[in-house]
């Protein structure tokens, strides 16, 4: 066996730099020792990490599809917790995973559902539809555009036969209540995904338009189909987006204190107060008084439209909002918020409760549910 320091070893798979064997070491390591740590390592625990590695386990043991979140986030102030299709996982030390305690019991006496594939259609007459409740198949027509609900869920608009693609457009508005998501092909081909507590404004048609200009106010994930007679533009708070043809994030929620527009492929050019910034695949505008562009995590960034939360030491309170919105529930703080950010990814398809006891794990913090209300002591 290669004789490697261990912190090396662990700086070379947080890299990303490890052989194929000394990655298998540590991910098999990283499975056994989920059961026997609960804190966030630090240099010496690094060193005892190293140490456990080369203890004698086995090379090439089975490898699981485990996100190893605190080799990749590493923060010693933080607390991580995986919740994945296998279960629970944390780290802890010398001590047993408690039992579900009565007290647990009580405050988790009711459980809430996660969200689902909801949302309403209102068109540019003021008729409402319930996507959720309509059947697949047609669900309306104007302006010579079919919009059609397809077996999985999605809202699609497309060209009827001899329809009259020449008429003013019309516009419809797309939108999610807390506890729904949904996606929509647009006319042009583009396809959208709306979070929670969101809202979609769009022409039925851009043939007889200049640009593609939406509205947006909540979060969505776009995959701009390419047109360069006529950019893309998403219009969200007071800033503008505006792309030929690119897949971007944009965070817009009301009342929030800034907003965060987000580049996986292509360019976008960002516009507030009649500045212009560029954003390069990987990077971040954060918009509030001013603007701020970063390097960010975009698998962090689209989580959510992946069917995930990945919080990267992030404080109870955005990990909340996250919650409120999805699980469609109102959040109570008692006591003085803790200043510890926590490090998770966890399936959005887990109940409340699931995802509660998942971070009461990390002893720092506690929960009590009370029909919708959750009380975050």
């Amino acid at each position: 066996m290669h004789n490697y320091k261990s912190e090396d070893l662990l700086h070379k798979y947080k890299a990303g730099t490890c052989t194929d064997e000394e990655r298998a070491i540590v991910e098999s390591w990283h499975i056994h020792e989920l059961n026997n740590s609960d804190f966030m390592p630090d240099e010496e625990e690094l060193d005892r990490v190293g140490k456990a590695i080369w203890a004698g386990l086995p090379v090439h043991e089975p490898k699981y599809n485990i996100i190893p979140l605190w080799l990749k986030y590493t923060a010693v102030a933080s607390v991580a917790v995986i919740l994945s299709v296998g279960g629970l996982y944390f780290f802890k030390q010398e001590k047993e995973i408690p039992v579900e305690t009565e007290s647990q019991a009580v405050r988790f006496k009711n459980d809430v559902k996660p969200g689902t594939n909801k949302a309403m259609l209102t068109l540019a007459d003021g008729t409402a539809i319930s996507l959720d409740d309509a059947a697949t198949g047609k669900v309306a027509k104007q302006s010579g555009i079919v919009i059609s609900k397809t077996a999985d869920g999605q809202l699609v608009y497309g060209m009827a036969k001899n329809g009259a693609a020449d008429k003013t457009p019309e516009y419809n508005t797309i939108s999610t209540p807390r506890g729904g998501q949904y996606q929509v092909n647009l006319p042009d081909g583009t396809r959208v995904w709306l979070n929670a507590a969101s809202k979609l404004k769009f022409p039925s048609s851009f043939i007889q338009l200049k640009d593609r200009k939406v509205e947006l106010s909540g979060e969505a994930y776009f995959e701009v189909t390419k047109d360069k007679k006529r950019p893309f533009i998403v219009s969200a708070s007071d800033q503008k987006v505006e792309v030929l043809g690119t897949h971007f994030n944009v965070n817009a929620y009301p009342g929030a204190v800034v907003d965060r527009t987000t580049l996986l492929e292509g360019s976008v050019k960002l516009t507030k107060h009649s500045k212009e910034y560029m954003l390069k695949p990987g990077q971040q505008a954060t918009v509030g008084t001013a603007v701020r562009i970063a390097e960010v995590d975009t698998e962090e960034v689209i989580a959510w439209k992946n069917g995930n939360f990945i919080f990267v030491d992030n404080d109870i309170k955005t990990i909340m909002d996250m919650l409120e919105r999805w699980y469609d529930i109102e959040v109570v703080y008692e006591g003085k918020q803790s200043p510890i950010g926590f490090n998770a990814e966890i399936s959005r398809d887990k109940s409340l409760v699931q995802v509660l006891k998942a971070l009461e794990k990390t002893g720092n913090v506690k929960f009590r549910i009370e029909g919708r209300r959750v009380i975050v002591m």
